[in-house]
């Protein structure tokens, strides 16, 4: 859990990439009035991207350069402002084709993870910059400026760098605003998912709708469903996923349970994760994000959508010979 209500910036600076990239020579000592501020600005959209994440790299960790500059800066080896540079230079090495604009990078006080109070470093891609309208009224006479700045929205990529209680196990959040960009969290940051109770969750719930839709080519719509909606259940009302558990309360019978335990299988491999735990505490927050893209309805036709929530044993599905057609009936006891 990340909290950033106290949370207060006091290094900036500001480099430019570009073929010729351009940077700063001095960072600048932010002023402890508005420290807290620019905190908050910086930081509430990657507060709020979903994941944690951690330094990676395909032959040895020791080998990352991002890693390798901020745990020199965070043991004292390089200051703020060799750090930054040497992140600029990654930067530019990481991909030939990122659109030019200004980098961030901030040092931040008080970040609190898993209650304890860290450092942290963000480092923030804008590509383009807002218009605002700054007006002032003195002695009746106002003044109006054009300028040039950032809200929130305008901060395109950004990571977060959180120092735990080990140097080497820095903790990071990562939002970039299309996720189809690869460079900033491969090539870049170097990175993947920290398997916690987020990952394990999202996860084994991603598995569970596929399973549902896809691994049984012979169960009818209407059960595959229930079988969402039994999924659903299982994740809102318990605190731990058990799989043995799981499996007699939402799978039920013996041949249901070996095709979900052979689909497990494939969807680890055809998705590169690595065997995913059969017993983990719930995260919520990935409960709530991966239920958004589970659709308990049923399409007919062009005409009808039949959404299901529960109660499988009130839906019989036919087929009227008359009409040449399907049917659904449905029983209930009000209609609004």
């Amino acid at each position: 859990m990340i909290e950033i209500s106290g949370a207060s910036a006091h290094k900036f600076i500001s480099h430019y990439h570009a073929p010729d990239c351009i940077l700063a020579s001095t960072a600048v000592e932010i002023e402890a009035t508005m420290s807290h501020e620019v905190a908050q600005i910086l930081l509430l959209r990657i507060i709020a991207s979903q994941g944690e994440f951690i330094f990676d790299h395909d032959v040895n960790i020791e080998l990352n350069p991002v890693r390798k500059l901020l745990l020199d800066y965070f043991g004292g080896v390089s200051n703020f402002h060799e750090m930054t540079v040497g992140v600029m230079k990654v930067l530019a090495a990481s991909e030939k084709n990122i659109s030019e604009g200004e980098v961030y990078v901030t040092a931040f006080d008080q970040i609190i993870y898993n209650q304890k109070p860290c450092q942290a470093v963000g480092i923030f891609k804008i590509d383009g910059k807002q218009s605002f309208i700054e007006s002032s009224l003195m002695d009746d006479q106002l003044t109006m400026t054009l300028n040039k700045g950032i809200g929130i929205k305008d901060l395109n990529k950004g990571a977060l760098i959180i120092l735990d209680s080990d140097p080497n196990d820095m903790i990071l959040k990562v939002f970039q605003n299309h996720s189809n960009i690869k460079y900033w969290c491969h090539e870049f940051l170097m990175i993947r998912p920290l398997k916690n109770e987020f990952y394990q969750t999202k996860n084994t719930m991603n598995l569970c709708k596929d399973f549902a839709l896809k691994g049984l080519h012979e169960m009818a719509k209407v059960d595959q469903v229930d079988l969402l909606n039994k999924t659903l259940d299982y994740f809102s009302e318990k605190q731990s996923f058990d799989q043995s558990e799981f499996e007699e309360k939402v799978l039920a019978s013996t041949e249901i349970k070996a095709a979900f335990n052979s689909y497990k299988d494939s969807f680890e491999g055809k998705h590169q994760i690595e065997a995913m735990s059969e017993q983990f505490e719930i995260s919520k927050p990935a409960f709530k994000a991966a239920k958004k893209y589970i659709k308990s309805v049923i399409k007919l036709d062009r005409n009808f959508h039949v959404y299901v929530h529960g109660q499988r044993q009130e839906i019989e599905r036919g087929y009227d010979e008359v009409r040449g057609k399907n049917y659904y009936k449905l029983y209930f006891d009000q209609e609004s």
